[in-house]
Formats: C-alpha cells, structure tokens, sequence
C-alpha cells in the first residue's frame, strides 16, 4: 500500500465516521441535533474542517456555493455559533486518532533509525484570543506591565522520521509537561510501535518519576538533563551507567556527554543499555528531536494555529485539533510527492536534493478537504492533480540546520475584560 492508497482508505473512513450514528451520539452534547434541524451535525463537522479563516458570513456563503452536494443551509454567523457550541472538541480529535490508527495498521514501510520508531515529546505556547473565559480556563501569563494575557499549551508526540502526530493535545498554562507526556503515551494503545520505538524529550522532562513509569512501560527514552540534575555532577565519564532508587526499586540509568561545536558539553540520559549506540550516535539521535519544533513552526506559520475562528474556550480546541488533522492529510501527500521527485531526481547527477513545497500542498488541501471527504470519485482526481502539480512545485532540502528560523508573532488585540460571544 503507498501512501495515496492509505490517504483514500483515510478519507473513506472519515466520511464514514462523520456520517455514522454512533459518531454524532459519542461526541454531541447534550439533547443537541437530535431533531432534525437546518444544520446537521456531520454538517457542522465538515465546515470547522474546513479551515475557518476569514468571517464566518463568508465562509458560510462560499461553502454554500463550493459543497452544493452538502445541501448546507444559509444559516446566520450566529446560528453557526450556537450550533458548534453543541459539538466536543473531541470529536476532532477522533478525526485525528482515525489516520493514527489506519497509519500504523497498515503494511506501509515507515521511516526509522537503526530500526527503531523515533518520537518526540515536547509543547509549545499558543496565543489564543484575551477573554476573561480563556483565562479561567486556560492560564496565561504577566508581561512587564503586570498585565496577564491568556495562553494555551500545546503538546504533542510526535512521530519525527514519518511526519505523524501520534497524540495531541492543547491544554493550560504554565503547561504540566510531564503529566501532558504521560498522557501521550498512554493514549497509545499500538503495542508493536511503543516496542519498537526510541521517545525524546527535552530538559524539561527529566525525573525519578517520568524514568520510573517509562521503565515500567518497557519504552526506551533519551532525555536531555538540565543543568540543576544533580545526579549528572558527579559523572566523569562520557558514557556511564548508575543506579537510581525511586519507589523503593532500584533502577539504572546511563549517562551520556557529547561535545558541541561550541564547546559546551550536553548531558543526555537514557534507559538504552546497548553499548552500540554509543555517543555520537546518541548526539545524532537526540538531534532528531528537532523535527517536532519544525512541526509546531509549521502549524504556527503555514497551518495558522493561532488563529481561531472564535474566542470562546471550545471553539479554540476544535479549531486545534481540525488543524492537526489537516496537517497529517498534507503529511501524507507530501510523502508521496517527495517520493516522486526524488525517483525524477535518481539518475540526474544533481548537486542538491529536492522536496515538495509542503505550503503549496497544504493550500489545496485546505481548499479540496471536504470535496476529497465526501465525493470519493472526484477525489482520487484531485488528489492526483495536486501530486502533478506538488512534483513541480518544489523546494531545496536544507541538510544539517542547526537551527530553526524564529517567527515572530503578533498577538491579536483582544481586550482582557472582552466577554467571549463565539
């Protein structure tokens, strides 16, 4: 199976799902859409699929015009607003979980390093609309002026060779960032990939109790240490193993330290006691870690995040995770184009190497989704026809940065004592 064959089975599914009873039962809430109402359920389903950008009267009036299979009413901005509050954001999320769950069951051949699964841990602060709900309910934080805007967290695990958010989720801040990645990994129920899988966090994770429950679960890990981890002082050796106590049960931990170009030393620990993967191999590893901060970059700058078709607390969860899902649908696609090229490129002596232009392929597939969900004959063609055009549409790999660019954002203006009417 390739991975368009896997995308139509997803989007099949999908449909399936939206469609399904059982699917509008688990996540409606309430008494909601149990009557036969202007605004179906799957209806409301498909259009904050749609990537809500602009007003909502102008999206209601173009989605009208692009999905007239869909019969979708000519509702009122506020109708909308109503009905969407009667959705869970999970329901998304399960949207999510369906390309998880098809990915990994499928016999597609997955990208790994010296045969094991690499995912990476790790959150990233979000701006969310300055309400006086978003603060109760998410956080935020004081500026220099002592003035608290609201923030969100986003967290992720992340499948970093494969492009596939494995589990996500947008929660609090300060973000509780080890509970957030247990959660992670007790969302995984694919034995086989957690068996087979190497997770990487950063400094913020490492401790006796994230160790401990990631021994009891059988999980290789590679954390790195910050500089107060007490137990790394002592160390003089590059690569060395002790033993910690957490629980009244021993347990050991190997201590890594590599060299960068600036001199600096990096601490890493882990639990991988195969004396193979030596240090250098570990420092490559751990660098592998930088895939999931390209990730959030690419949902922040490309995908737009941050910008919500709503202010009120439930309309920013469905917004997130209808994002993740359009990410992994563009993840998918872009596997297939970048396979393309490169057998174009096999024999042509080229002094660079080339990828597909992922911005391109996510605008159409922004565009397409809910034709490419609920007309499958004319989806095949779109989809093929993006590929075409994704095989031209290209951009140079850029091997061994360093470092990400950093992209400035601009907070919206929201008034902190601003009511959420969406």
């Amino acid at each position: 199976m390739n991975n368009i064959e896997l995308l139509s089975k997803i989007l099949k599914s999908t449909n399936a799902l939206i469609q399904s009873k059982e699917y509008k039962e688990a996540y409606k809430i309430g008494n909601s859409f149990s009557r036969k109402r202007m605004l179906s359920f799957s209806n409301s389903i498909y259009f904050i699929c749609s990537a809500l950008r602009k007003s909502i009267s102008t999206e209601i009036t173009d989605f009208i015009e692009e999905h007239t299979n869909l019969k979708f009413p000519d509702i009122s901005r506020q109708a909308f607003s109503k009905a969407r509050q009667n959705i869970s954001p999970e329901a998304f999320k399960e949207l999510c979980k369906l390309i998880v769950d098809t990915f990994y069951s499928s016999n597609i051949k997955l990208k790994k390093w010296y045969g094991f699964n690499i995912l990476a841990i790790d959150g990233t602060a979000l701006q969310i609309p300055d309400t006086i709900e978003n603060l109760e309910q998410f956080g935020g934080k004081e500026n220099q002026s002592n003035i608290k805007t609201a923030l969100a967290t986003g967290s992720a695990i992340y499948d970093v060779l494969n492009d596939i958010i494995i589990d996500s989720t947008i929660s609090t801040y300060p973000p509780k960032e080890r509970k957030l990645a247990i959660d992670h990994i007790n969302s995984i129920t694919n034995k086989k990939l957690l068996d087979t899988s190497i997770v990487i966090f950063d400094r913020g994770y490492p401790s006796y109790e994230m160790f401990s429950f990631l021994d009891q679960k059988g999980i290789f890990f590679l954390m790195r240490a910050p500089s107060y981890f007490k137990i790394t002082e002592s160390v003089d050796s590059n690569d060395f193993i002790i033993n910690y106590r957490f629980k009244k049960v021993t347990r050991k931990l190997r201590i890594v330290k590599v060299g960068l170009p600036d001199g600096k030393v990096e601490v890493l620990v882990t639990n991988i006691p195969n004396e193979t993967i030596t240090p250098i191999m570990f420092k490559e590893l751990y660098f592998l870690r930088w895939g999931i901060e390209s990730k959030y970059r690419e949902l922040k700058s490309s995908i737009e995040i941050e910008e919500f078709s709503g202010i009120k607390p439930i309309v920013i969860k469905q917004d997130f995770y209808a994002s993740i899902y359009l990410s992994m649908i563009t993840a998918l696609l872009k596997k297939e184009a970048d396979i393309a090229i490169a057998n174009k490129d096999e024999h042509k002596n080229l002094k660079s190497q080339y990828q597909a232009n992922r911005n391109f392929i996510l605008s159409r597939v922004v565009k397409n989704i809910i034709t490419m969900l609920t007309r499958p004959l004319i989806s095949r063609r779109i989809i093929d026809k993006i590929l075409e055009k994704a095989e031209k549409i290209r951009s140079q790999i850029r091997h061994n940065r360093t470092y990400e660019r950093k992209v400035k954002h601009q907070r919206k203006k929201h008034h902190p004592q601003r009511k959420s009417c969406i």
